[in-house]
Formats: C-alpha cells, sequence, structure tokens
C-alpha cells in the first residue's frame, strides 16, 4: 500500500467538500497525483535533504519531464494524458493559493492538443430498438429517463421522489458535476414511462425488501431500485444497458452515450447550444460544442436545404 501524502490527502478533501465532485472524480485526482509523485521520487526530484518529499522543489522543468516520460508511453492516450495536466495544474494552483508553496510550477504547463472527435451517438431507430429489447420496467425507465435528460449514470442512481414533477415533466438533478443543482425535462413518453414503473414495479420492490429486511432509509427516497431494496448501483445500469444494446444487434452502448446521443439529437433538431449546455450540466460553453462536430452526412443534408438560392 502506497505511503499517504498529507498535501494530496487535504487537496482531495477540498475536492469533496468544498468543491462537491464526485467518488470517481476524487479517485481520478488521486491517482494522477500519486503517479506524478511516485516518477518525481524515481528521478529524486521533491526530495529535501532527509529524503522526505516536499512539494516546494518541484519545478515547471521536472513537471515536463513527466509529460515527456508519459508521452512516450504509447499506451498513454492523449485524452489520459489531458486529464493528468487537469489534475496536476489544479493540485499546483490549490497549493499556491494556500501558501504551501510560493510559486506554481504548473502554471505554464501545457495542455496536449486533443484531435476533435464527434462523440459516439445512437440513431433514433437504435433507441427504439433498445427499449423493445427491455422487458423489465426498471429498466425501461432507466432508459428513457438517460435519453430523455441527457443526464448522467451517477445523477440517474441519486434521483430522489421528492425531484420529480410530473406536472412540468421535469426532474431536478441535485449536486450534479460541481456540486451544482439543474433542471432537466422528461419527454411525454419518457414521463408516462417513468410514472408506471413508480406506480407500479417500484411498491412491489419495497415490499419484497421490506419482508427480508434489506430495506434501507436511503431507498424510501430513490426513484430507480435495485432487487435488494437499495439504490441501484452503477454497474447494474451500464450492464443491463450493454446487454440490452448486444441483444438488439445494435452498436454496444453505455449509459454515457446515451447522454450523447441526447445531446447530438438536440444540436441536430437546432435547439440552442446554451440551452443543451444548460440540460447538461456543462460549466463550460467548450465542452458543450464538441457535440456541434455532427456528421457529414447531416451536415451536406442541411446544406443542401439551407439557402434561398440554390
Amino acid at each position: 500500500m502506497k505511503a499517504r501524502d498529507i498535501s494530496i490527502d487535504f487537496f482531495l478533501d477540498y475536492l469533496t467538500i468544498e468543491r462537491g465532485c464526485s467518488p470517481n472524480t476524487i479517485k481520478g485526482y488521486s491517482h494522477d497525483l500519486y503517479r506524478l509523485k511516485e516518477h518525481l521520487i524515481s528521478q529524486n526530484y521533491g526530495l529535501d535533504q532527509n529524503q522526505n518529499y516536499d512539494w516546494i522543489n518541484v519545478e515547471l522543468k521536472h513537471l515536463r519531464s513527466y509529460l515527456s516520460h508519459l508521452y512516450n508511453n504509447r499506451n498513454n492516450k492523449t485524452s489520459s494524458i489531458h486529464r493528468r495536466v487537469c489534475s496536476i495544474k489544479s493540485y499546483f494552483k490549490y497549493m499556491r493559493a494556500n501558501k504551501s508553496i510560493d510559486e506554481d510550477p504548473a502554471e505554464e504547463l501545457k495542455y496536449p492538443k486533443r484531435p476533435s472527435s464527434i462523440p459516439k451517438f445512437l440513431e433514433a431507430e437504435d433507441i427504439i430498438a433498445l427499449i423493445n429489447e427491455s422487458n423489465n420496467p426498471l429498466h425501461t425507465a432507466i432508459i428513457e429517463v438517460l435519453y430523455s435528460t441527457g443526464a448522467r449514470c451517477n445523477e440517474i442512481r441519486n434521483m430522489n421522489l421528492e425531484d420529480i414533477r410530473f406536472a412540468e415533466r421535469s426532474i431536478t438533478i441535485r449536486g450534479g458535476k460541481g456540486g451544482k443543482d439543474r433542471l432537466v425535462l422528461l419527454t411525454e413518453r419518457a414521463a408516462g414511462v417513468l410514472q408506471k414503473y413508480i406506480n407500479e414495479m417500484r411498491p412491489q420492490l419495497l415490499d419484497k425488501a421490506t419482508k427480508k429486511n434489506t430495506i434501507t432509509e436511503d431507498a424510501q427516497k430513490a426513484i430507480f431500485l435495485s432487487n435488494r431494496g437499495k439504490r441501484i448501483a452503477n454497474r447494474t445500469i451500464q450492464h443491463f444497458v450493454s446487454k440490452l444494446s448486444e441483444k438488439a444487434g445494435i452498436a454496444h452502448t453505455t449509459p454515457h452515450m446515451l447522454r450523447h446521443t441526447f445531446a447530438s439529437h438536440q444540436v441536430m433538431s437546432k435547439t440552442n447550444i446554451r440551452v443543451i449546455q444548460q440540460l447538461l450540466g456543462h460549466a463550460s460553453l467548450d465542452t458543450t460544442q464538441i457535440y456541434a462536430n455532427i456528421t457529414p452526412e447531416y451536415l451536406k443534408s442541411e446544406f443542401e436545404n439551407s439557402l434561398p438560392i440554390r
């Protein structure tokens, strides 16, 4: 087991408590920073005279050496290196703000250029095929809500009954990425499927868990439950979405691909990009702009009918 670093742990606590970052985000930052520390120690960077680790000794050239090490490993994707640079820059910015270091060595560290790519998404008929393959009301409701709202898998898991407003066909997502709340919307179809699951299947799941004495207090609030009467797990959602796509004979599908599909379909329906940004919960419009890079076939079809003189 690796020795803990109190400076990194204070930073992770800050991300958890002050920034409201998800457990997966915290895990990623922890992994990135401890890998950085391992490399720096292996190169004798950041060590004081007594061979203790001291972040104040780290310089820009040491961080660039680490990035060079990452680039030389062909197994590292550009997106992975980009994420590590983000972790490093955030960490040293935090350290500088808290006066743990005098200067920020990562301030001039450059992000790798990421090739622009179109997020993978499903066609409308594939969504229908995925839904038609499901004979479980819970699975059907989750797929409908994923596609209708563009919510992340973990946000679906954390939805509570009190967050739904069927009259407005809306759900409030509490503490999304970055700890922010936002409103997402349900199609008429998705609202109906969700209402049917809540009225018919959810009480059965609660009753079964109560009889087995496996019900939890948290489950009483949750929308989506497991067979054991607990809040459904992310892995469970990922597993059944993958299996249903396999059975439906469509491209391998993940919950996040349904989020991409929601956003891509919104773009193709000419929804304002700012509205899409708000629905997805993106802090930056730059993140949402990737969905504007839609397929060449769609661009061609739109162009052919867009000009009044043609």
